[in-house]
């Protein structure tokens, strides 16, 4: 299978700027939403957990770490 690390980088960028930005307002008293913040750490957990996968058979520095993976941040359930 062949992966675009470019495009996985990408990803990672874009939404570690946007939980960079919800950590902002959450710092600055400023109004957040919850759900919107525990998405944005989950959509940085998935970025790192499918990186973690990548690897190259060949190189023994860029070994597959499909084992370290953190668990996403669950939703709350309504009572």
């Amino acid at each position: 299978m062949k992966v675009s690390m470019n495009g996985l980088r990408r990803n990672l960028s874009g939404d570690v700027e946007t939980l960079r930005d919800l950590v902002e307002s959450v710092i600055n008293g400023e109004w957040y939403d919850g759900e919107d913040l525990r998405n944005a750490m989950n959509d940085v957990i998935r970025d790192s957990n499918v990186l973690n996968c990548v690897f190259s058979k060949d190189d023994p520095d860029f070994t597959d770490l499909g084992s370290v993976e953190v668990e996403l941040l669950e939703e709350e359930h309504a009572e």
